[in-house]
């Protein structure tokens, strides 16, 4: 059995002795699993030895980045090394007139974000906590946020990567042209793998130019289908509406959108001056014809991105101020948004549930003082609504009992295989994935 003085004794052989060690804090656990040791690469190549090491002792890693988003995800089988990328944090190439920027996975997205804006453009990542969060981990999680409804997830700009293997080789999908049709797209197998099937070291996006003008609506609402309603035909018409929330009373006072009882719609717009403006008119307008009024005390216009009426924790192993919280996301066909959000109402009482109305999505926050009582009414609401729920982050007691993203895919066994294939030892944040992969 391989002792924690030989394992700390050859990440610091590969990565410096200032870059290995054990861990100092909590910050490095998972679901309240702390690793054996922490290692910091500072460069793909170190990244990859850590990775052949690990795979000759059988040891279990778990890669992170800034950890913003590592409360998602099962109960790790094992943890002995957190293979942090925070050294791994540059801009590697930016074409501003081919569109395309190249960075490290290490990078946070607020510094990419200042890079690109001296540019005049954007890469449309939008997690939670976005100036935290960094490009890897983003990728890893598949993390999105309300401005998919103009640009999509990362699948749909993510252009190519380089990824370190298992085994410790240093592979590359697609490239760094958006024009790209070479080989098989391994780029959307690797986004939301939750780093089970290779560590992701390298990303090139598919950049946008900033928009000119950019601004923001709430209306208070009688219901959740008018507001949905007023959403589906802001679209429909092919107004400038980069982002939509749809807000239950409590999200919404949560954000001090003072609306009552009501449902509150957010809308983002972007574009020309011209057309927010007319966006801007046609949006209060249809909103009017449903009942609407605007809600006071917005949030801040302009703000680059929407804000999120629950933020998640700083990361899995940080305390997040009660551990009865629940934050799960729930989809369902973008008709039956209404009938999803009633359920939760009927499920949590305490639910704060902010809703994606033109994609379907709705993300709920609640409390659980009866054990997992809440869950499994929350669960049987998604299956009445026709959905799935997956859960974000609950405090690991309940995780144990129960596998975050629910029952497995008809697809699982071949999901099984793709894992065997990528992953034969099983050392890549083992346990974590779907059906526990």
């Amino acid at each position: 059995m391989v002792t924690q003085a030989s394992v700390l004794q050859q990440l610091a052989a590969i990565a410096g002795p200032e870059h290995a060690g054990p861990p100092q804090a909590e910050e490095y656990a998972v679901d309240g699993l702390p690793p054996s040791a922490v290692v910091r690469p500072g460069s793909y190549e170190q990244a990859a030895e850590v990775l052949r090491y690990a795979n000759s002792e059988r040891l279990a890693v778990i890669p992170r980045g800034a950890g913003t988003l590592m409360a998602l995800g099962n109960v790790p089988r094992a943890y002995d090394i957190a293979l942090c990328l925070s050294r791994l944090d540059e801009i590697v190439e930016h074409e501003p007139a081919d569109l395309t920027v190249t960075c490290q996975a290490g990078i946070s997205l607020g510094r990419l974000r200042e890079h690109l804006a001296a540019a005049g453009q954007m890469a449309p990542l939008d997690p939670t906590l976005p100036a935290q969060a960094t490009a890897g981990g983003v990728l890893a999680a598949n993390a999105y946020g309300p401005y998919r409804l103009a640009y999509g997830t990362a699948r749909d700009f993510t252009i190519g990567m380089r990824v370190a293997t298992a085994d410790g080789r240093i592979t590359r999908a697609g490239g760094r042209v958006v024009k790209n049709v070479a080989g098989y797209d391994l780029c959307k197998l690797y986004i939301g793998s939750l780093g089970t099937l290779g560590v992701i070291l390298e990303a090139t996006f598919k950049v946008r130019p900033r928009p000119r003008e950019e601004g923001e609506l709430a209306f208070a609402l009688p219901g959740a289908a008018d507001a949905c309603g007023v959403a589906a035909e802001a679209e429909r018409r092919g107004l400038s509406v980069a982002a939509a929330q749809v807000l239950n009373p409590a999200a919404a006072q949560a954000l001090g959108l003072s609306a009552g009882a009501a449902i509150v719609l957010v809308l983002n717009l972007a574009g020309t001056p011209a057309a927010v403006a007319r966006s801007a008119r046609e949006i209060a307008a249809l909103a009017a014809e449903r009942g609407g009024r605007a809600a006071t005390s917005p949030p801040q216009a302009g703000a680059q991105h929407p804000p999120e009426a629950d933020p998640p924790p700083a990361g899995a192993g940080a305390p997040t101020g009660d551990s009865r919280a629940v934050v799960g996301w729930l989809s369902v066909l973008p008709s039956r948004v209404p009938e999803a959000m009633a359920a939760i109402e009927a499920s949590a009482a305490d639910a704060r549930t902010s809703a994606y109305p033109t994609a379907g999505v709705l993300r709920v926050r609640c409390t659980t003082g009866d054990g997992g009582e809440t869950l499994r009414r929350l669960r049987e609401a998604a299956r009445e609504a026709g959905g799935r729920l997956v859960i974000e982050s609950c405090a690991p007691a309940l995780k144990r009992d129960l596998d975050v993203f629910g029952d497995p895919p008809a697809a699982f066994e071949l999901m099984r295989r793709v894992k065997q294939q990528f992953d034969p030892n099983g050392i890549l944040s083992p346990g974590r994935y779907v059906g526990r992969l």
